[in-house]
């Protein structure tokens, strides 16, 4: 349904029959080309009147899981009120495949309304379209979740939200000015999870027979065959004899006394010898 208030409509009415561009801007946007369209084949057209912006609290959102929370907001950055702006919002995917461009049979989206209910938005993402005065912000409070049975696809998605108004294009060439709707685009995005491919703990494999070592009890044979020997007890060596003469030697050895002793003894013999042969000459 279009919002199309008593005077809004009277006054586009009028314009339509007057072919006044400037007074058809004053009828819904909705049921105006968009201006990138008009001036596609001439180029130039950028607005800088409305903005908007969009934020979805979860970064991915699970299959049949809760509802997310989301907020968007149109603001009215120009310097004329804006008659009607139509608030939309609305989940999407870029990709080449049409029928899975729109994801609005997969990911539903709610607004609350004033009086706090949730408000199901249809195709079109469609919420309101109230006036907008120069540097007036309307926020509205969102909610987003997937559908439990959504078909195989992929796992990423776009939710939009713009801000759409009627607007005025004027050719550069000829000065023809056409009514058109400008729109405003906010962007967040989100990613899609579902039960069966969610993550898993990582299982540990079990070691294959061939790879296990037995633990039966070894037989008596394998224990002395395997068990490891015992070292022989090691001795320190005995410490090296002493240099002097005090020392011992082993009983096999000689004293190093024999030579001197000897020779002591030698001479006493001498001597023993020569003390005969003296008296005897003596008593001669």
């Amino acid at each position: 349904m279009k919002f199309r208030p008593a005077v809004i409509a009277a006054a586009a009415s009028v314009a339509l029959f007057a072919g006044s561009p400037a007074a058809r801007a004053a009828e819904d946007p909705a049921s105006l080309p968009a201006c990138t369209d008009v001036s596609t084949a001439y180029g130039g057209y950028e607005q800088d009147e409305v903005t908007a912006s969009v934020d979805v609290a979860a970064t991915a959102l699970m299959a049949g899981g809760d509802w997310q929370p989301a907020r968007g907001s149109v603001t009215n950055v120009g310097k004329r009120d804006l008659p009607a702006v139509v608030a939309s919002a609305y989940p999407w995917l870029q990709t080449e495949d049409p029928e899975l461009a729109d994801m609005s049979d997969f990911v539903k989206v709610e607004a609350r309304t004033a009086d706090g209910r949730w408000q199901p938005l249809d195709g079109s993402g469609r919420i309101d379209a109230p006036p907008l005065k120069p540097g007036e912000t309307r926020t509205y409070e969102l909610r987003v979740r997937v559908v439990k049975d959504m078909p195989k696809m992929p796992g990423g998605s776009e939710f939009a939200f713009t801000g759409t108004f009627a607007d005025v294009y004027r050719f550069p060439d000829t000065g023809k000015e056409v009514a058109c709707a400008g729109v405003a685009y906010g962007n967040d995005t989100f990613r899609i999870q579902r039960t069966a491919t969610s993550p898993t703990p990582p299982t540990t494999a079990k070691p294959t027979p061939s790879a296990t070592k037995p633990t039966s009890t070894p037989s008596p044979t394998d224990v002395a065959t395997t068990a490891p020997t015992t070292p022989p007890a090691t001795t320190s060596a005995p410490p090296a004899a002493p240099s002097d003469t005090h020392g011992e030697m082993a009983e096999t050895g000689t004293s190093n006394a024999t030579v001197p002793l000897a020779a002591a003894a030698g001479a006493l013999a001498v001597l023993g010898v020569g003390a005969v042969l003296f008296a005897r000459r003596r008593r001669g």
